[in-house]
């Protein structure tokens, strides 16, 4: 995730929600649409923050928690933290109880991508009930390259690729000879894979949810969102976020492509959803979606002016050289001695690959884009990463 604008233009949709964000603190559950069933028990949809290590809008990940009226459908059942599994299920089981229900009355675990933060919870979850397991099945064809080591990755971290000095990667190298399944991904196989544009009534799933499946890779190359059209709710998970901005090209196994290519197309096709609620993976729900896109594409297309600038002056800089003259939240020296440095470098050659990339009618790539986001040149100011 990188740096915060200024100001973000989007409307909180629950006043305490946003300020707990605001103060690196958990906030409490905030229902979205809401309702009682016949028994007298309580429907709807709930947004329930789970903790997470991280400061800001970053310290919980959003599960959003449908109650229907013949189960429960959690969407990202979240973190879990090392040995931790008990609490998260007793907290939730509270929350549950709370509103009449029980957790073995959850019936479907959906999960939008695999990152930790998401699905490290569905494991626990999926073993003390009986839950259907469900996601994308873009998605999840990244977890099986990741199970064969067959990553179909053109910005794959190899030394003669980046250009890198001797040594720099040769940790990264290790880890691609010797790829498996992160221990975060559950073992067990999902029950039903959703392609983009599904119905989850369609697969037998809870028909009241009434939620679509909506692909948009970029962030992961099968990131999943839901949208609920009648009940006006857009569940973006990490596609967009209120004040920061999701990571690109972030899959545990990759499908080939360019994930900032690809990001854009899906920021781009999501302006169908600009009038519905959005339900984030992390900071606070918000309204204003268009805003909230034209932002997310002047930081992006920002960092590719950046990209294109130096390019001009040396259209043949390594990517190693190219990344060292960008900006980073934490400096190029800081870069170079974090964790994220092979994430960075990732990054540098998508995006380098973007600004030289031109359309079928020789169409300027970046100049395309600004018109299609309505932006102006102000948009081609260097945005730090990381």
């Amino acid at each position: 995730m990188s740096t915060p604008p200024a100001a973000s233009k989007v409307t909180p949709f629950a006043k305490p929600q946003y300020t707990a964000a605001q103060n690196s603190r958990t906030p409490g559950p905030v229902r979205v649409v809401g309702g009682t069933a016949g028994g007298g028990h309580a429907t709807g949809t709930w947004v329930r923050p789970v903790t997470m290590p991280g400061s800001g809008v970053m310290a919980s990940v959003f599960s959003t928690i449908h109650l229907g009226e013949n189960g429960i459908t959690v969407i990202d059942p979240g973190w879990t933290g090392r040995n931790k599994e008990g609490e998260y299920l007793r907290e939730l089981d509270d929350f549950l109880r709370e509103r009449g229900r029980r957790l073995e009355q959850i019936t479907q675990v959906i999960v939008t991508h695999a990152h930790p933060d998401h699905v490290t919870a569905a494991t626990c979850l999926l073993d003390a009930t009986r839950a259907r397991f469900i996601v994308g099945e873009q998605e999840w064809r990244t977890v099986e390259k990741s199970r064969t080591g067959d990553a179909d990755d053109p910005y794959a971290p190899w030394p003669e690729r980046f250009g890198t000095p001797a040594g720099v990667l040769d940790g990264s190298v290790e880890h691609m000879k010797n790829q498996r399944v992160p221990a975060f991904i559950p073992r067990r196989r999902p029950d039903v894979q959703l392609a983009d544009g599904d119905l989850l009534a369609d697969h037998g799933l809870d028909g009241d949810l009434g939620a679509r499946a909506v692909v948009t890779p970029g962030h992961t190359p099968g990131h999943l969102c839901l949208v609920n059209e009648d009940a006006g709710i857009f569940l973006a998970a990490d596609m967009i976020l209120p004040e920061i901005h999701p990571g690109i090209g972030l899959g545990i196994g990759q499908l080939g492509g360019n994930p900032v290519i690809e990001y854009l197309e899906s920021l781009d096709r999501i302006r169908e959803f600009d009038d519905l609620l959005v339900i984030p993976g992390h900071g606070y729900v918000f309204s204003g979606l268009a805003a909230r896109r034209r932002e997310t594409a002047e930081h992006v297309l920002g960092r590719a002016w950046e990209v294109r600038r130096v390019l001009d002056w040396n259209p043949e800089i390594s990517v190693w050289r190219l990344a060292s003259q960008l900006t980073w939240s934490s400096g190029w020296e800081g870069l170079r001695e974090s964790p994220m440095l092979v994430s960075g470098l990732r990054q540098t050659m998508m995006y380098r690959d973007l600004v030289l990339s031109r359309d079928s009618d020789g169409e300027d790539a970046l100049t395309r884009w600004e018109r299609i986001f309505g932006l102006d040149e102000g948009c081609r100011v260097p945005r730090a990463e990381h």
